[in-house]
């Protein structure tokens, strides 16, 4: 089942409060030739927090390789440039309706970190599919600490200095109930300047005032996550004490487990998650918002908890006038969008194939096929182009078309791959050294070397070797011959031949072996022409067919 807090996401309205004026202009967005990556480019006239949403048309994506001027606190300036990896994010897909809004928002505060807007879903390897969204936040990077408890614990008139443990200033506050953590937010709220979001006594919230308050359950998840996906914890899928303050097979972690409870270590202690955010996995569990059959949720595991309720994705819940010494918390705040931009554009990450294929006769160049972004350009080393009409070029190793030398000589020809499959062609050119009417490629290539006599059969296939040059026929094979076959067709015949490329074929046929001079049925045949069609009156009798260069 996939759990999924869309509907209290949703039913959330966010109201702007007043900011610096913070916009952005001369914003553009491409993907760049050759690649899978999008640029982005923008001027801002005012430090701020820059985050990126995308959508497929109706479906968010979810993005999280970016690079580049994107983060919570962008100086002002002007050319900023942000580069998305949308062929990591989004697979091999062809789009005309990606959907990429650039927000400009305040600078992240002092110790909090910008979660940006939009989705994440997957499938967590231990707790299934799961689908969580969340509004652009600004979320503590630790834990509150118990030092950070005591500032603002001191301002709230419903709080006396009992309330509130700490193993150390800082360490993370402990033996805080849910009812004292929404009163605490209100006095920093209040302290801060922003509009307290909680009103006693029932302690209703309003999720679009300015100050701080406990994550929803959703907002939360989403922020541990990171940015990552299909994952059971914000780093990867398994766990150890490297990773977190919990217990793993029963065991505590050895660096916190001396002396007296509880177990905690200093916030801030291990790798933070995508996001910033440190021990969003252990140490303590964390007060969301919702409520469970009058319960609140907790989440992120603790000090004295097995790894599974470190999970990204597990959920608890405890009465909320409850404290222990493994119930801790920390706060989000509205990040609106001061300026935002949007743009729909065509992206293409599917893979585009160079395929280099053969004239008849011809080896395959080793180079094979491979893969390439969409309008790669792909450079080919050459010997001499030679112009032979508006777009194909011949050359020493290669032929084709695309963008080539409009005329003359170059040592490269360059094929842009608009196609999902471009092609070109291995093929000859004259240069014989020996004078012995074999270009030298095919003779280096098939023998090794420019020794061999034009008279000499080298296969004993009974055709010598300039023959099978001039057929376009391997010189080293005796099964591979210069010869006619033969299909019906309706009352004829279809006569076939193998081809060679810059040759020209002539087809006779005579009634029967009494007459020796061949009647021409077809002649001057070009290349790429294999073929020729008896007609029902000469479909019986002989044929002959030559060749020539």
């Amino acid at each position: 089942m996939v759990r999924s807090y869309m509907g209290m996401f949703s039913s959330l309205m966010l109201v702007g409060n007043i900011h610096a004026a913070v916009t952005l202009s001369n914003v553009s967005m491409a993907q760049r030739e050759g690649t899978k990556l999008v640029d982005i480019f923008y001027d801002i006239d005012s430090a701020a927090a820059i985050s990126i949403t995308i959508s497929n048309g109706a479906m968010p994506v979810v993005a999280t390789h970016f690079s580049g001027d994107i983060g919570a606190s962008i100086p002002a300036g002007t050319s900023r440039q942000i580069i998305w990896d949308g062929g990591e994010d989004l697979g091999g897909i062809l789009t005309s309706n990606l959907s990429v809004t650039l927000s400009a928002s305040d600078p992240a505060p002092s110790g909090m970190a910008l979660i940006p807007a939009g989705t994440n879903s997957g499938s967590d390897p231990s707790l299934g599919s799961y689908l969580v969204s969340s509004g652009s936040l600004y979320m503590d990077v630790t834990e509150i600490a118990k030092s950070k408890w005591d500032v603002y614990a001191a301002l709230a008139p419903g709080l006396s200095p009992l309330d509130g443990s700490g193993k150390a200033p800082n360490h993370p506050v402990h033996y805080v109930s849910w009812l004292e953590c929404v009163e605490w937010c209100n006095a920093r709220s209040t302290q801060d300047g922003l509009t307290p979001c909680y009103t006693p006594p029932l302690w209703t919230c309003d999720f679009g005032a300015s100050g701080y308050r406990l994550p929803t359950e959703n907002e939360w998840e989403y922020a541990a996550r990171g940015g990552s996906v299909d994952q059971t914890y914000p780093w990867g899928n398994t766990i150890d004490h490297t990773n977190a303050n919990c217990e793993i097979d029963g065991d505590r972690h050895p660096d916190y487990a001396g002396g007296i409870n509880p177990h905690t270590s200093p916030v801030g202690s291990f790798e933070p998650n995508g996001y910033g955010l440190y021990d969003m996995a252990g140490n303590i569990l964390e007060w969301c918002w919702d409520s469970v059959i009058g319960d609140r949720v907790v989440k992120g595991g603790s000090w004295n908890l097995d790894k599974d309720a470190a999970r990204c994705g597990q959920r608890n819940w405890v009465e909320p006038s409850t404290f222990r010494n493994e119930l801790g918390f920390r706060t989000v705040r509205n990040a609106d969008a001061l300026d935002t931009w949007t743009e729909t554009m065509v992206f293409d990450s599917r893979n585009y194939q160079l395929t280099v294929s053969s004239l008849h006769g011809s080896p395959i160049p080793v180079i094979g096929t491979a893969s390439y972004a969409w309008r790669f350009a792909v450079t080919c080393s050459v010997e001499t182009v030679v112009h032979t009409d508006g777009t194909n070029f011949t050359c020493i190793g290669w032929s084709g078309s695309g963008s080539v030398p409009a005329l003359g000589t170059s040592n490269t020809i360059v094929v842009v791959l608009s196609d999902l499959v471009s092609s070109i062609t291995w093929n000859w050119a004259s240069d014989d050294t020996d004078s012995d009417g074999m270009d030298d490629d095919w003779e280096a290539d098939y023998f090794g070397d420019l020794d061999q006599a034009a008279t000499n059969d080298y296969d004993f296939d009974g055709q010598d070797n300039r023959s099978e040059y001039i057929a376009g026929t391997n010189p080293t094979n005796p099964a591979s011959l210069f010869q006619l076959e033969s299909s019906a067709s309706g009352g004829g015949l279809i006569l076939q031949w193998p081809t060679a490329s810059n040759r020209t074929y002539n087809v006779y046929w005579t009634p029967n072996l009494v007459y020796t001079d061949f009647i021409p049925l077809e002649t001057n045949m070009a290349f790429p022409r294999n073929s020729a069609t008896a007609t029902t009156h000469n479909a019986q009798g002989y044929y002959r067919a030559d060749v020539s260069k």
